[in-house]
């Protein structure tokens, strides 16, 4: 018999969801979905799910989970023994990355030819490094298994654990196989004329084409939507026929208010809706009637980008960011496009020691990232006016979920590589061990392989035409200022009274300038204003782009 042990059960977030209360996150709905793919495409014996009890089986149930499902779970005591017998086959998995925790079920219940297996999610907080470095005493061997879902993802992992095994004697080095497969995402089916039913919900002629955001709101932990409505003001102003739907979880960050604002502010809110909180169902209405999807993340929370791929399984081209998980989907003018991504100079002066509990370094790094503006508003401007292009790359963008992504495909991907992991469970002893430098890791050597390069400290500065606009409506710099602190339009104002008047000026001259005797701002300050600026289109190290 092969079995599976899953740690746990939970039920359908988005089932559970009342609007405007409960969070709904990328992780709790990956959770859900393996456990309905395991149970519908798996192929194994039984499926052991611990404190499984019949209250947990209705909500199960009542979140969507089909009653043939449910029945091929076996419910396992929590802290009691298995019903396993010896020559039973049995993996151990947890959706998330606590490994330690059921490398101890596996100790306990002695089954040392057991695999165990776990997934990464967001990686960019010094409680991972932690959790690696704890694993190291876990008894963990390369029988065990941690999926990442991306390349960038997993070389941060890498990086830890280098960091983590340049610590520690061999006895105790980080030995867990890493192996890189995506996150499942269901293949839908798309009713006819469900496209239109959107479009009709909002009034929205058939010449206009729909662009769409799906995410959690946050600019401190997901990404900043202000470029994205920058951009979009500035396709308007040319003429072009475009509707933008920004739609996500707003139940933390209260996003929705600013971004309103905002596109007020720019004059592009007659073809913005800010859709918060959106459920299950309007999810599938505005994938359904969406043209595109566009994403343009900037922050170190983000791993794989289950939104991106779950718009590709509806058949939208996605115009992302060149960012970690973004650019393993998206085939630069095949399924969409990928702008590029910069990170600030200032990256290399963070420490993993910053992102402890408040994450406001990492969050201020974020929002002093760019994603490049004039070629975000071209690759929108080029499948807003072709919908022939719109088609085939919907259609290779469809392709491609369903050949890599789909969970029929990822499950069995699963399965191959739980049949390795316990040949090489049954053949090898599973080792078990006794039990500041990590926390100087910089961020720029974790993670500065997730943007295209990095600004130079020699890049020179100029205003754009957005730039001196900004300057005549100074109101607008309200926008600019960090979350946690009181805001500072005036710093703005001043950095970019500078830079236009003494174009060319390099990052290194104006950080000097704005932080020479703590008369403006620190030098970390003045390398996050400007940055800021650079974010939202307001400057630029291109001097050719004014033309």
């Amino acid at each position: 018999m092969k079995a599976l042990y899953i740690d746990q059960v939970s039920a359908n977030p988005e089932s559970l969801q009342k609007k405007g209360h409960q969070t709904i996150k990328g992780a709790d709905i990956f959770e859900w979905n393996l456990l309905s793919a395991l149970l519908e495409y798996g192929t194994y014996d039984a499926y052991f799910a611990r404190g499984l009890t019949e209250e947990k089986k209705q909500a199960l149930l009542h979140g969507g989970l089909p009653q043939d499902s449910i029945k091929r779970l076996v419910p396992a005591p929590l802290g009691g023994q298995l019903p396993f017998e010896d020559s039973d086959h049995v993996v151990f998995l947890t959706a998330g990355r606590y490994l330690n925790a059921l490398a101890a079920v596996r100790q306990k219940l002695k089954r040392y030819d057991a695999p165990v297996c776990g997934f990464i999610h967001s990686i960019n907080s010094v409680r991972i490094a932690f959790a690696l470095l704890q694993q190291c005493f876990a008894g963990l061997s390369e029988a065990d298994l941690l999926f990442c879902s991306s390349r960038a993802g997993m070389k941060t992992i890498d990086i830890y654990a280098d960091e983590i095994n340049g610590l520690l004697p061999p006895e105790l080095r980080y030995r867990t196989r890493r192996v890189l497969i995506p996150l499942g995402v269901n293949i839908p089916a798309v009713e006819q004329g469900a496209a239109g039913a959107l479009r009709q919900r909002l009034s929205i002629e058939t010449q206009v084409s729909i662009a769409l955001y799906c995410g959690r709101l946050s600019q401190g932990s997901k990404c900043d939507l202000g470029p994205l409505l920058v951009t979009l003001s500035q396709l308007l102003r040319r003429g072009n026929d475009l509707y933008l739907i920004i739609a996500g979880d707003d139940t933390q960050s209260k996003e929705a208010p600013r971004l309103e604002a905002l596109a007020s502010e720019l004059g592009c809110q007659k073809n913005v809706m800010i859709w918060p909180n959106p459920s299950a169902d309007e999810k599938h209405l505005l994938y359904c009637g969406a043209d595109f999807f566009v994403s343009p993340s900037d922050n170190m929370q983000e791993t794989f980008g289950l939104s991106v791929a779950e718009a590709m399984a509806y058949g939208l081209p996605a115009v992302v960011s060149d960012w970690d998980g973004y650019r393993d989907m998206v085939r630069d003018g095949q399924n969409g496009f990928l702008v590029p991504s910069v990170l600030p100079t200032s990256v290399g002066h963070f420490r993993l020691c910053d992102c402890v509990t408040s994450m406001l370094e990492e969050d201020s790094l974020a929002q002093s990232t760019t994603i490049d503006i004039p070629c975000l508003s071209a690759r929108m401007e080029t499948l807003a006016a072709d919908p022939e292009r719109r088609a085939q790359m919907g259609q290779a963008a469809r392709r491609f979920a369903e050949d890599y992504c789909s969970w029929r495909v990822v499950v069995r991907r699963y399965e191959e590589l739980w049949e390795e992991s316990l040949k090489a469970a049954s053949s090898n002893k599973l080792r078990s061990g006794k039990s500041k430098h990590l926390l100087n890791l910089s961020l720029e050597k974790a993670f500065g392989h997730y943007a295209n390069g990095k600004r130079s400290e020699e890049a020179k500065c100029f205003i754009t035409e957005e730039g001196r606009e900004w300057l005549k409506r100074p109101s607008r710099l309200y926008f600019l200022p960090q979350l946690s602190a009181v805001p500072c339009p005036g710093k703005f104002a001043d950095m970019l009274r500078e830079i236009s008047d003494r174009p060319g000026f390099s990052v290194a001259e104006l950080v000097e300038a704005f932080s020479n005797g703590g008369e403006h701002a620190s030098a970390g300050d003045a390398h996050w204003i400007l940055g800021r600026l650079f974010k939202y289109g307001l400057v630029t190290d291109r001097q050719d782009a004014l033309t």
